[in-house]
This record gives structure tokens, sequence and C-alpha cells, in this order.
């Protein structure tokens, strides 16, 4: 035999045995892949309809700590909201970012609105949907009192929502100017 024809029969066998040992690592993992194939999606649903308040913020933070520990696919929140409190804003943004479970905020059905803290819970999620004919945006900060602010606090506050809105903006890849317009000029924005 020559050297030649030696080689091409190494070649041979190291193929056959690639293809082999190829073989039994797919029937290995197969079985597993498969199981996973058959499994229904788990998804989690909730509905806020209310002003964005500590018991809304603790009943949002429930609901993902149960899709987190269930290893949910999907949690879906479906939000129509005029707004609400900065504070428990926060609170529901820093558990939807912090969730193993991916997030998606729907606003909707079709008429409804997710204002001021509604467009800042809306676009902390991973994922923002809105129903036909809904708006988001408005978020400039307003006294929960009802009172008017003096022209320092209002500017301070304003600036500080500004921020938040930009920074959540760009950690979900959402357009910065915009958030910021949100709440700088109080701009809303429809589906389209």
């Amino acid at each position: 035999m020559s050297i030649r024809q030696a080689r091409r029969r190494i070649r041979r066998v190291f193929r056959w045995g690639a293809a082999v040992w190829m073989l039994m690592a797919m029937a290995a993992v197969w079985p597993g892949a498969q199981e996973e194939a058959d499994r229904r999606p788990v998804v989690y649903a909730t509905e806020v309809e209310a002003l964005i308040h500590p018991v809304s913020a603790e009943y949002i933070s429930q609901t993902l700590d149960e899709a987190d520990r269930a290893g949910a696919d999907l949690v879906v929140v479906m939000l129509r909201t005029p707004g609400g409190l900065v504070d428990s804003t926060r609170e529901i943004n820093t558990r939807i970012i912090e969730a193993e479970t991916p997030v998606v905020v729907y606003v909707g059905p079709s008429g409804t609105r997710a204002a001021s803290a509604g467009f800042l819970i809306t676009i902390a999620a991973d994922v923002a949907v809105m129903a036909p004919g809904t708006h988001i945006g408005a978020a400039h900060p307003v006294s929960g009192t009802g009172s008017e602010m003096d022209e320092t606090a209002a500017e301070k506050a304003a600036s500080d929502v500004a921020a938040y809105a930009r920074s959540l903006a760009s950690q979900r890849q959402r357009n910065v100017e915009l958030a910021e317009k949100a709440v700088t000029d109080s701009q809303s924005f429809t589906e389209r």
C-alpha cells in the first residue's frame, strides 16, 4: 500500500468516525430538543387600568416574580393609565428591567392611553406594543396634589424625569430624543 492510499484510508476512517460521533451527539441531545419543541409557551398576563401608585407597583412586581419563578416565556402587561407617581413608576421599571422573563407592555385596547407614568413604563419594556387608536406620552411631571409647583421645583422635576426617560430609551434602544420630548415638551405619540 502506498503512502497516498494509506492517507486516503486514514481520512476515510476519520470521516466515518466523525460522522458516527456527530450522530451519537445528536441522538443524545435530540430528545431534550424535541421535548422543548413540544412544550407550550408559558405566558403570564396582567392588566393595569388605573393611576400608577404603590399598589399597582406591587401588583406588577408580584406578577413578574411569579413568572420568573415559574420559568415563564413571556409576561404581557396590558396598560391603560393617565399617569401616576414617579416613585411607583421607577419601582415598576426597575422590576421590568431586572426580570428574567421578557416583558411586553401592550397599550390597549383601541382608544386608550398610557400617558405620563404609562409612557415611562412602556419604554422600559423589552417590547412595546400599541393597539390602533392608542397613544402614549405627555410625561411632563406635575404635582401629586394638583397644586402648582414653584418654578425651581418644576424645573428640577422635569429635568430629572427627562434624564430618566433618556436613560430608559437608550437602554432599550428606543428614540432618545422623542423620549425626552415626551417629558420636556409634553409630546404624545400615536401607535404609528
